[in-house]
């Protein structure tokens, strides 16, 4: 039997091949960690000659505590404070029509405007005045044989009974009755006959002349209907926000408001003045608005600044309500929709929320404090700007919180280099080139 070798066999070493392709794996593996560090960790440098972000240019404003009067705006027509219909109070056929009785002339009181035939009426007096004499007669008549009476009774005393009808007092005192029912029906056909001028009741003008010459009207027809030109009003509808704001002449102790109106004639714009007089004392149910009423003053003069006001027309109205104090007026393009304003912080833009006092088509107003500092907690809550702020005026809506910002006119932010000074001081200057219309457009929209 042959004997077999009892040596082990010698390890076998792997190829080549194998041993790189781990050690490659493993370089790329470290390399890929240290690449993905350096990117989460590190911003990227800006190269040499790359521009920063470009700053907004904005205009800027400081914030000045002032003493705000706050207008109401509001509209209507001016209508005649007194306008009524002119009647006749007795009938009769128009023998005179005055040329101040047609439509928009102007009368005075007591002027004659229009005549009617007072031939009867003439008659009707000088019948009534015979019935006065003849009254009169009779009255003297009575008295005479009352005193003749009593001296018969004084010399032949009868019965204390019918001392009265002896003495004619009964029919003294029906005389006299008769004779002031007389005088009472000749001063009424005095007073129709004086009617039968119908004169104006105040100073004022002609709406519309109803009757002319020659027609036969009955008392209480419509003559003409006229307006006083003494005083106009105008109804202003108020919303019920803005009452807060007014001072209305029902209160206590509170003068009217000034009202400054303006209206067109032609292509002229006049102003006219006036006051508060009243309000009514219930609101609008169908525009759950107030109304107030003003007065104008002088409606009706012509000066060389104003013509004469018309009735009818419309007027625009603003009302002067109540004073606000130490207060920021900001310009209202300066405002978004939501109230929101722009502030220059540090060079860049922050946004704020107001929560305005105040606000018409020019301007919104807010509550002012001298500083920050000077906030209380409320305040703060409520985002109320301070003097110390600076109010970007330009329009921002688009531009969100942090966006760099300049003030127009300032100069642009010299560019800097990312590498050491040394190096740029070795290296050479750059040729000149002459910049590309894009690149010409780009600059001047940044710098504007």
């Amino acid at each position: 039997m042959s004997e077999h070798s009892s040596e082990p066999k010698a390890y076998e070493t792997p190829a080549p091949w194998v041993a790189h392709f781990f050690v490659t794996l493993a370089i790329l593996g470290l390399a890929l960690l240290i690449l993905f560090g350096l990117l989460s960790s590190k911003p990227q440098a800006r190269k040499w000659g790359e521009r920063p972000a470009p700053s907004v240019a904005v205009e800027i404003a400081d914030l000045t505590p002032q003493s705000y009067q706050v207008w109401v705006e509001s509209y209507g027509s001016a209508a005649a404070l007194t306008q009524t219909q002119l009647v006749s109070d007795v009938n009769g056929r128009v023998i005179e029509v005055s040329p101040n009785i047609r439509s928009g002339s102007a009368f005075k009181k007591d002027e004659v405007l229009l005549r009617l035939d007072n031939r009867d009426y003439k008659i009707e007096v000088d019948i009534a005045a015979s019935n006065v004499a003849d009254a009169e007669v009779a009255y003297l008549q009575e008295l005479a044989q009352a005193e003749l009476a009593e001296k018969e009774w004084n010399i032949r005393p009868q019965n204390e009974a019918a001392r009265e009808l002896a003495l004619r007092k009964p029919q003294v005192a029906a005389a006299k009755k008769a004779l002031e029912a007389a005088k009472a029906r000749l001063a009424k056909a005095k007073l129709n006959l004086e009617r039968t001028e119908v004169r104006a009741p105040f100073d004022g003008k002609v709406l519309r002349q109803l009757v002319d010459l020659g027609q036969v009207i009955s008392p209480s027809q419509a003559i003409a209907e006229i307006y006083s030109t003494d005083k106009v009003e105008v109804r202003l509808p108020v919303k019920m926000a803005d009452l807060a704001h007014l001072s209305l002449p029902d209160e206590r102790d509170v003068a009217g408001a000034k009202v400054l109106f303006e209206g067109e004639m032609g292509n002229q714009t006049y102003q006219w003045q006036g006051r508060l007089v009243r309000s009514e004392g219930a609101f609008d149910t169908a525009t759950r608005m107030l109304y107030v009423v003003a007065e104008l003053d002088q409606p009706f003069t012509t000066t060389e600044q104003r013509p004469a006001i018309r009735i009818g027309q419309f007027l625009r109205a603003k009302i002067a309500g109540r004073q606000l104090d130490n207060v920021f007026v900001i310009p209202r393009r300066a405002v978004s929709q939501d109230y929101q304003v722009s502030i220059a912080q540090e060079g860049k833009l922050q946004k704020r929320k107001i929560n305005p006092l105040w606000t018409d088509a020019d301007a919104v107003v807010v509550s002012a404090v001298s500083s920050l500092d000077a906030m209380t907690s409320q305040q703060a809550k409520l985002a109320v700007l301070s003097a110390s702020d600076k109010l970007i005026l330009t329009p921002t809506a688009n531009l969100p919180s942090g966006t760099r910002i300049k003030a127009i006119g300032e100069e642009p932010e010299q560019l800097t280099d990312a590498k050491p000074e040394k190096q740029r001081t070795k290296m050479s200057q750059p040729t000149k080139t002459k910049p590309t219309s894009k690149e010409s457009a780009a600059t001047g929209s940044l710098n504007n």
